[in-house]
């Protein structure tokens, strides 16, 4: 689909319109909300739905750009301004609108959050990438895609979970249904503020599913092309196509989030492994087989060009772990039978392969660094868990588990920093994450 990236000049004249409803406010843990029009007045509708949440994010992100990227955030900020919003203004000035309603919508209900503030949110991973020290990224989230011969009914099944720091991974709960007025309507797992998924989920009308995981360890200094926050909502609202998709994704590539994407088209039941780094990409497709992801890429030429990763093969390692891990229960032990089940089995899987045993560690594909000694119970954990098939799909839904992808895990805030207390500063930022049930979303 050609996309138009014309606005309206003239904003809502009647700036209490909302163009959204809260379908639920607190199902297991998640949020659900429909959000339409425009790009200023859909944004507008998510700022006045989601005002108490981006309270809590404004109050987190400073101190996350402290923690995790190390650097002040009036330099973030500076960076943010200076590099990432005139990129939105001159190459996306739909999505910058958008983000002018989100900020408009939050003043409207009280909070003050500024259009800085909000595209700083938005380029936290970008910003991530381009520093020094913060250059390569978390091993974030494990996911696969299965289709055709490998699934017991011949279909698509996508599934992802997410690990992340507790306070990123606590803000993304919001399952956020976005119907535009140009291009396709979709759904993704975000967080307030977000324009795009960020934990990587999305469904569309046009067929397209996609889930991603990070590649770590890259070796390069990231360019300021088009932010990949940007390329990635481009390829959900405006492909119909996983051709376009690549084209979306690969055009003015940054380089600022190496993934391993994996895409799927149950219109036609392909799927698609695109791993992007800079100038290195590992494009796979098939219509029977399987494609997993766990933070080494796939590909040999892009994991030893733009990567330091010597954990592929290791065992002992994080990624290598699960690589052994996906590979033995993807390929070997449930190939064929694949199906919802199955894929809720597998995103709450705790066998480490190095150890023989199930164990609730820091290598596992439910990833459990908070409860493992040599992540020195750092508040990182897997803080939620999706599957879908294609008849969900078509009807732009899926099961998920917020809280951990095993539901086993119980985070409560004063145990754990009453047992961990050099983590004293999260605290402030924390809330409680009990156990919860797969639901459909």
């Amino acid at each position: 689909m050609k996309k138009n990236n014309k606005t309206k000049n003239n904003r809502p004249k009647l700036i209490y319109k909302i163009n959204g409803k809260i379908i639920n406010e607190n199902i297991q843990g998640w949020k659900t909300l429909h959000i339409w029009g425009d790009p200023f007045e859909r944004g507008f509708a998510h700022g006045v739905l989601l005002y108490k949440d981006l309270v809590r994010v404004k109050k987190s992100l400073p101190f996350s750009v402290k923690v995790q990227i190390g650097i002040k955030f009036s330099e973030y900020m500076a960076n943010t301004r200076n590099v990432i919003a005139p990129i939105l203004k001159k190459k996306y000035p739909e999505y910058y609108e958008e983000i002018c309603g989100i900020s408009a919508g939050a003043k409207y209900k009280n909070v003050n959050i500024s259009v800085d503030t909000i595209i700083a949110w938005n380029s936290f991973v970008t910003l991530y990438s381009y520093t020094v020290e913060g250059k390569n990224i978390p091993q974030r989230c494990s996911a696969f895609i299965a289709t055709g011969n490998a699934t017991k009914n011949k279909d698509i099944i996508m599934a992802h979970n997410t690990h992340s720091d507790l306070i990123t991974g606590q803000l993304l709960n919001i399952v956020l249904k976005i119907t535009p007025s140009n291009g396709h309507e979709f759904v993704m797992q975000t967080s307030a503020g977000l324009i795009s998924s960020v934990a990587d989920w999305y469904i569309s009308e046009n067929g397209i599913v996609c889930c991603e995981t990070t590649i770590a360890d890259i070796a390069y200094s990231p360019k300021f092309g088009s932010p990949f926050f940007c390329r990635i909502r481009d390829a959900i609202q405006y492909a119909n196509t996983l051709d376009e998709c690549l084209e979306f994704m690969i055009t003015n590539n940054a380089g600022d989030y190496a993934c391993s994407w994996l895409f799927g088209d149950i219109n036609t039941g392909e799927i698609m492994m695109l791993e992007l780094g800079l100038k290195t990409k590992n494009i796979q497709r098939t219509f029977n087989g399987v494609f997993y992801g766990m933070n080494s890429a796939i590909g040999h030429e892009l994991r030893t060009k733009e990567t330091t990763d010597t954990d592929y093969h290791d065992i002992t390692s994080i990624s290598g772990n699960r690589n052994y891990r996906f590979n033995y229960l993807l390929n070997q032990q449930y190939y064929g039978s694949i199906d919802i089940i199955i894929a809720k089995k597998i995103m709450g899987d705790h066998y480490d392969m190095n150890l023989g045993k199930y164990s609730m560690n820091r290598r596992v594909i439910c990833k459990h660094p908070e409860l493992d000694p040599l992540s020195k119970f750092k508040p990182y954990s897997c803080t939620d868990a999706k599957v879908l098939n294609t008849s969900l799909a078509k009807k732009m839904s899926f099961y998920g588990i917020f809280g951990s992808g095993c539901g086993k895990r119980d985070f409560k805030k004063k145990e754990y920093f009453r047992e961990h207390p050099e983590y004293k500063e999260w605290e402030e930022h924390l809330e409680d994450m009990p156990i919860t049930k797969w639901v459909k979303l």
